[in-house]
């Protein structure tokens, strides 16, 4: 009887175990299927606080068993953006644990975008972006552990100016970037340990390849880059040139090629373009027109600096424009004083070319 009841009480006991367990397994299946929405309010959330933008994701997905979620849809936009042109879209973010790290002590993540769309505004005030802290708590918000290994695939970065009729739209696409070692996980004892490899198709078919070694744990990242755009075809330019210039290019082709050096907040390197067998459209019209080619020459001219060397050979200008600039200043943004040196400089690198050899053409012109 004794022995009855106790086989009995092991029953019960049994069956109340299994109604535990199957409420447990409800309990999660139920915070699985909630897991994502959940996730998706958290990022949408973070996005909205970063000052002076709106966000917002489409979907999540989890990944519970690699120790990853894929963001879908993400859009970040200032609130001043046209919706033709947010600063940023993605189509699809996985981010994730790199397993491979865990092997040498250490946890931190890997991200690859899909199909990410850059947009910069040439009337926007970089000085008015939010604060270093304010990227970098939205950053890790999304991304709790230090990012180790960075991919882009098919990506576009383009830089718009609206002000310009017609509208300026100057973009690279079907970038392909590999960013490694940001971490330092390997710990190889170099100066700048990680290493960073670009490549893409400029507007006018020209092909972009960019290497970087970088020291990305500083403040103020120490970077040695090496960059060339070749190919470019002039043409897929005229809008630039219309709104800039006012003129029109009938062929020609721009190499780009340049290497700077970010240490300890000094800024030093080059911009070397060769523009060749360039011809402007109906010149002998323009010049007669008011302001005509002079007009343009001055144009481009004025408040510019450096020196034009003639290959006779090849009629090819190299214009070398010196990249120079120092970011310690406490007192401004580091990003914005990094992109209006480059930009200041890539942009007097193309307008000098182009009126060395408009003078150069126009030269020997004269001597004819």
């Amino acid at each position: 009887m004794i022995k009855h009841k106790s086989t009995w009480s092991w029953l019960r006991s049994l069956a109340v175990g299994y109604k535990v367990l199957l409420g447990v397994i409800i309990a999660l299946i139920i915070f699985r299927l909630l897991l994502p929405g959940i996730v998706k309010h958290y990022v949408n959330t973070k996005l909205n606080a970063l000052p002076g933008y709106t966000g917002h994701v489409v979907d999540i997905d989890i990944s519970l068993y690699r120790g990853a979620y894929v963001i879908k849809g993400l859009l970040l936009k200032k609130t001043t953006d046209p919706a033709k042109f947010p600063f940023l879209a993605v189509e699809r973010a996985d981010l994730s644990v790199e397993w491979r790290a865990l092997f040498k002590g250490r946890l931190v993540g890997e991200v690859i975008l899909d199909r990410p769309a850059v947009h910069i505004l040439a009337t926007e005030d970089i000085s008015k972006e939010p604060s270093k802290e304010s990227w970098t708590q939205t950053v890790k918000a999304l991304m709790p552990m230090m990012i180790n290994r960075l991919q882009v695939n098919n990506g576009k970065l383009a830089y718009v100016d609206l002000s310009k009729k017609p509208v300026a739209d100057l973009h690279i696409d079907h970038m392909q970037l590999t960013a490694l070692n940001l971490a330092n996980v390997q710990k190889e004892g170099k100066r700048l340990p990680s290493h960073v490899s670009l490549t893409g198709t400029s507007i006018g078919g020209g092909h972009l390849k960019a290497d970087m070694d970088v020291n990305a744990l500083k403040d103020i990242p120490d970077l040695d880059l090496g960059l060339s755009l070749t190919g470019t075809n002039l043409l897929s330019l005229n809008q630039f040139f219309e709104a800039n210039a006012k003129m029109d290019v009938e062929r020609g082709r721009i190499d780009i090629f340049s290497k700077f050096t970010l240490m300890d907040g000094e800024m030093n390197g080059y911009v070397k373009p060769f523009i060749s067998d360039l011809k402007i459209l109906n010149v002998k019209k323009d010049i007669k027109k008011k302001g005509g080619l002079l007009r343009v020459v001055k144009k481009a001219v004025v408040g510019l600096f450096a020196k034009a060397v003639t290959n006779p050979k090849t009629k090819k200008i190299a214009t070398v424009i010196p990249i120079k600039g120092n970011i310690k200043d406490p007192k401004t943004s580091v990003w914005a004083t990094f992109v209006g040196i480059l930009k200041n400089a890539f942009v007097h690198a193309f307008h000098e070319s182009l009126s060395n050899e408009l003078k150069f053409r126009q030269q020997d012109n004269e001597k004819n």
